[in-house]
């Protein structure tokens, strides 16, 4: 077989030292041309330097190495020294291959795959804008017809939410029907064509192994502490129910629980900062209130929306970017997801899951 010339000079100029291919971060002192993070001052970097070296390419996951000019693993992004190519051959962070751009255009195919939303038929009050104080006298919610609560996941999202001590200092009690109501839950919402999208998605990616419902399983419904050696709360409880901590409201990021708590005369509506446009499937509203006495200065929940966009939103980002803003997409509008793990028993476990805009 015939090589070709050019691909032969290459070769030999990386054997004799010329080229930057498998040395970066060297300095053996004797190659005609150097591929290190002092070769600029020196002047003697290879022609090659800053295309083979500056780039994440072959190197994802690699160690810190001090000598070579930009990083490519998961720890660069807190240091500021990616490589400029690194969320397009590593994903940015823990989720190998997973770039930024891969995953605007999944939250989109999800919203688009939503028919469980119910945006379209809620009225909200938003009231008066601001950060602080009491600028909001009535409900959020103005109307909330009962086909909207009635849908095949909502409404089993609706039995689980009501299972739960709002204190972490109170250890949760699963009974025989809890854990089944949790079983009707999973089983409606693997159901749906958007959890189905976002399982395929997380396997093409290699960020699951084994199936999405063991996982949400695990991640969202195992108990954990947050308080002393007491299991009294869930990544669920959390992130769709809401929790009491220390004298504020912790948690709390679900329109369906949001609502439900409000209607019952437990949750005062302050007002608004923001919100996001999502069409006919909803908003995302940035907010301030009082759930049973305790303030929540800063909260942030998907309104309208299904409890499968929002779960496999959360635990796509959980996975692909954990304990970091993920990019997110939906209706053209680009906002960010942050999630929080916490470690328990050799689990890794939603801590919290949150829409940030």
């Amino acid at each position: 077989m015939k090589v070709p010339a050019l691909l032969l000079l290459f070769v030999a100029a990386g054997a004799l030292g010329q080229s930057c291919v498998g040395r970066c971060g060297v300095n053996d002192g004797v190659s005609g041309c150097q591929c290190n993070s002092v070769c600029s001052t020196y002047g003697d970097c290879c022609s090659d330097y800053e295309e083979v070296c500056f780039s994440c390419k072959g190197r994802c996951g690699e160690g810190y190495v001090h000598s070579k000019p930009c990083q490519c693993n998961n720890e660069c992004s807190s240091h500021g020294n990616c490589c400029s190519d690194f969320d397009v051959e590593c994903g940015g962070g823990t989720g190998g291959g997973v770039t930024d751009t891969d995953l605007r255009n999944l939250m989109e195919e999800l919203y688009s795959l939503d028919v469980n939303s119910v945006g379209n038929q809620l009225v909200l009050d938003h009231q008066g804008q601001g950060s602080s104080g009491e600028l909001a006298p009535e409900r959020l919610f103005a109307s909330v017809p009962e086909s909207a609560l009635t849908g095949p996941t909502v409404s089993l999202l609706r039995q689980l939410q009501d299972n739960y001590f709002p204190s972490v200092g109170v250890a949760e009690d699963e009974d025989a029907a809890e854990v089944a109501e949790q079983e009707a839950f999973l089983d409606a919402v693997m159901a749906t064509q958007v959890m189905q999208r976002a399982e395929a998605f997380l396997v093409e990616k290699n960020l699951l192994s084994g199936s999405l419902r063991d996982k949400l399983k695990e991640i969202w419904f195992m108990m954990y502490t947050r308080s002393g050696s007491t299991l009294g709360s869930s990544g669920f409880e959390h992130v769709f129910v809401g929790e009491l901590k220390n004298g504020v409201v912790s948690g709390f990021h679900n329109w369906v629980s949001f609502y439900q708590e409000e209607l019952e005369g437990n949750l005062n509506y302050m007002g608004w900062s923001k919100t996001v446009d999502l069409g006919d499937k909803g908003e995302i509203i940035m907010d301030h209130f009082e759930w049973l006495g305790e303030p929540k200065s800063i909260g942030s929940m998907m309104v309208g929306t299904s409890p499968e966009l929002d779960m496999a939103m959360f635990t796509v980002c959980f996975l692909a970017r954990p304990d970091s803003k993920c990019p997110t997409q939906m209706n053209n509008h680009q906002f960010q997801v942050q999630t929080w793990t916490l470690d328990y028993n050799g689990h890794v476990l939603v801590g919290s899951a949150y829409p940030d805009i």
